[in-house]
């Protein structure tokens, strides 16, 4: 764990829906089946997964940044990230803040 004096960032880039930049799905479905509720909730399963995997992330703070359309994406996160951790036994997303540009 870095010291306060040793401050640390880290950036996980996730790009959504899948197809789109980089981002891709092993079911064809996936390119079909998409919108912003799909999306929102694809990102937190990700990123819940993510943390589960990578545990020694889990106490640092989290912000969630995009660009463009992102800004109907992030909101939506957000709100995700807030409600579920308020639910017990969720893993806790410890979000600091939010930022969208266009």
């Amino acid at each position: 764990q870095p010291s306060s004096t040793n401050a640390v960032a880290n950036m996980l880039f996730v790009e959504i829906p899948a197809g789109v930049g980089y981002s891709y799905s092993n079911t064809t479905s996936d390119y079909h089946n998409t919108g912003d509720k799909r999306s929102t909730d694809d990102a937190y399963t990700f990123l819940v997964n993510w943390l589960e995997r990578f545990p020694m992330y889990r106490d640092r703070d989290f912000f969630i940044t995009g660009e463009s359309y992102a800004g109907h994406y992030v909101p939506e996160l957000a709100n995700l990230i807030i409600s579920n951790n308020r639910a017990r036994g969720a893993t806790n997303v410890k979000l600091k803040g939010v930022a969208v540009s266009v």
